[in-house]
């Protein structure tokens, strides 16, 4: 296989100078190193993003919002921001053919609101680091998508990569305090998954028709729509709303949290994670984005005051280990170009 990047992904994608950049049919298809260190900045960003909006939603659990208001707070917050932003930027470019909104609409409907959705419910029956390592499979998943269905190679340093990943996530996840394992959750766990793994390779088909922000925007927009309806079954209790937080010691106002996790960990994630992918493999894309775990356990030490053990900082070394070994084989890819 040698070092044939985290794929031979590099064919058929075409770049975008921005977020909101549209797609530029006469550009080369290989990926640039110039590209490829911005697409790594964005993930990278959308991780943090994702993971430092962690404690956040912690928070407003405990504040008396259930896991399914807190998804359909984020995920309206982030559909608004996300669509004003794409109408401010992209325009015209906002127009999605008929015959693409299938593609749309499963982009936002699966792999945005049923994964929110099975994860929280696998969270629900499952030690948290059981349920993170169950759903973070989604890189694996991912390479073996390109690997066998789209045929193309993936470089031995990728599932190395993948492989030290899983590692650190199972350290960090401390998994081994959950060996009596619920069967449901298991299942809901790996839909968690298979959902997240839908997510990269249906972003990486739109992409090449449409915007980042676009793509974005529009996911968000109907995966809120769907979360909406849940509504019906368990009403939002907006009164909450007005009630205030404690965050070690400071009362924060629930809706702060609302607009932390949707503006940031939403909007500001699914923004950054699409531009990423324009400029990135779906194999690097979503391996990065295990990332959001480590930068969610840092933010939690400071804001809510839970400390890694020593077990867990192993972890997110090792995490970030295999991470960067990836990466080598995307660069030297580019290298060849």
């Amino acid at each position: 296989m040698g070092e044939a990047s985290g794929v031979d992904e590099q064919r058929g994608d075409r770049g975008a100078a921005a977020v909101g950049g549209a797609p530029d049919a006469a550009r080369p298809a290989r990926r640039t190193r110039a590209e490829i260190r911005v697409g790594l900045g964005l993930a990278v960003g959308a991780a943090v993003a994702m993971g430092g909006a962690a404690p956040a939603l912690k928070a407003m659990g405990s504040g008396g919002l259930s896991a399914v208001n807190v998804i359909q707070a984020r995920t309206a917050v982030g559909a608004v921001v996300l669509l004003l932003v794409a109408a401010v930027v992209s325009g015209r470019r906002m127009k999605v053919r008929v015959g693409d909104w299938w593609l749309v609409a499963l982009y936002g409907v699966i792999s945005l609101a049923v994964n929110q959705v099975v994860f929280t419910m696998s969270l629900a029956r499952l030690p948290v680091g059981v349920a993170l390592l169950l759903e973070y499979l989604s890189p694996v998943l991912v390479a073996l998508w390109v690997r066998l269905v789209q045929r193309r190679d993936v470089s031995g340093l990728v599932w190395a990569g993948i492989a030290l990943t899983l590692v650190g996530l199972a350290l960090v996840g401390e998994v081994w305090s959950g060996f009596d394992l619920d069967g449901v959750g298991v299942l809901l766990g790996l839909l968690a998954a298979l959902t997240l793994a839908a997510r990269f390779l249906l972003a990486e088909r739109g992409l090449r028709s449409y915007d980042p922000l676009v793509m974005a925007a529009w996911g968000t927009a109907l995966s809120a729509v769907v979360l909406a309806l849940a509504g019906v079954v368990e009403p939002f209790p907006f009164a909450v709303l007005s009630q205030d937080v404690d965050l070690r010691g400071a009362p924060v106002p629930m809706g702060a949290l609302v607009v932390w996790v949707g503006l940031i960990g939403m909007a500001g994630g699914i923004a950054l994670g699409v531009a990423a992918q324009r400029r990135l493999p779906p194999t690097s894309a979503s391996l990065l984005l295990t990332l959001e775990v480590a930068a969610g356990a840092v933010l939690a030490y400071f804001v809510l005051g839970e400390v890694m053990t020593g077990a867990q900082l192993l972890g997110a070394a090792v995490m970030l280990s295999g991470i960067a070994l990836a990466q080598v084989a995307v660069t030297r890819r580019s290298a060849r170009g």
